[in-house]
């Protein structure tokens, strides 16, 4: 019996869990046009973003424990960030660089990992 509950929990798939924020390090609220590949009924999001302000824009589940996180442009589909005046934002959303990443093994057996994403925009990326 041991070894049936030992096989069944070791072919468990587990699951990864992203997050997506953006920190906005200007003086202004900045307006988010978001979309990433968990939406079906709403595939575009707008959102304000208040000066200093860190707000969860996205966020999804993934079978399987994968603990190497992805790059953002594999589950974000649209990422456009406005500031006061309307300029867009110039930094490259799609670079992993770009952002910085926060990975947390939530539990070994079945793998669960959990990955979160911040985008960082401050004055000079406008």
């Amino acid at each position: 019996m041991w070894a049936l509950l030992a096989l069944g929990l070791w072919s468990c798939e587990g699951n990864t869990h992203q997050a997506y924020f953006l920190l906005n390090q200007t003086d202004d609220a900045v307006v988010v046009v978001h979309s990433h590949s968990a939406y079906s009924l709403t595939p575009i999001d707008t959102v304000l973003v208040a000066a200093g302000e860190l707000k969860e824009l996205g966020n999804e589940d993934w079978l399987g424990g994968r603990v190497n996180p992805d790059l953002p442009a594999a589950f974000i589909d649209t990422f456009m960030v406005y500031n006061a005046a309307g300029a867009l934002c110039t930094k490259d959303w799609t670079l992993m660089e770009s952002w910085e990443v926060a990975s947390f093994e939530d539990r070994k057996i079945p793998a669960q990992w959990r990955h979160e994403y911040t985008f960082e925009v401050g004055a000079a990326d406008f």
